[in-house]
């Protein structure tokens, strides 16, 4: 069975690794990161630990037993002249995607969201990741805007 709780920073350390490798399997699928480490995802998580400890952001994550199968971190973010919750990264282990698990943790964040009088979410995810962007428009988000990028050296 599946339960889902919120984050604090000493959770989030005792599974680092565990954040780190769906950090860094995410970064693995951007177009522009060629040469991401996992070294450059642990210190990421690291950030998030320093947030969590500082509370200037949310996180949640599920489990099943004793084992990490997703999470989502976000956190306030001025977006033109609108304060808005900025979703960081969701991310669900493979074998357990297709079963609820990313809904519920974007729904856990829209909630916490609304309770603190915010108007929107945001969140980026990457054009090629059919996937990723089926998820967010069958949970009510749509395309706001589109980053291009052209490589000239």
């Amino acid at each position: 069975m599946v339960r889902f709780e919120e984050l604090n920073a000493e959770t989030v350390q005792q599974y680092r690794n565990e954040i780190a490798q769906f950090y860094y399997g995410n970064m693995q699928t951007c177009s522009c990161l060629e040469h991401y480490t996992f070294d450059q995802a642990f210190e990421k998580i690291g950030d998030l630990i320093a947030h969590l400890t500082t509370n200037t952001c949310i996180a949640y994550g599920a489990f099943e037993e004793k084992e990490i199968i997703g999470y989502i971190w976000a956190y306030q973010h001025q977006f033109r002249e609108e304060l808005r919750m900025y979703v960081n990264e969701c991310s669900v282990k493979d074998g357990y995607r297709s079963r609820g698990i990313g809904k519920t943790l974007i729904t856990l964040i829209e909630k916490r969201a609304k309770d603190l009088g915010l108007p929107a979410l945001y969140l980026h995810a990457e054009a090629d990741s059919s996937d990723a962007v089926r998820f967010y428009r069958s949970n009510g988000y749509r395309e706001e805007r589109i980053q291009f990028r052209k490589d000239i050296m």
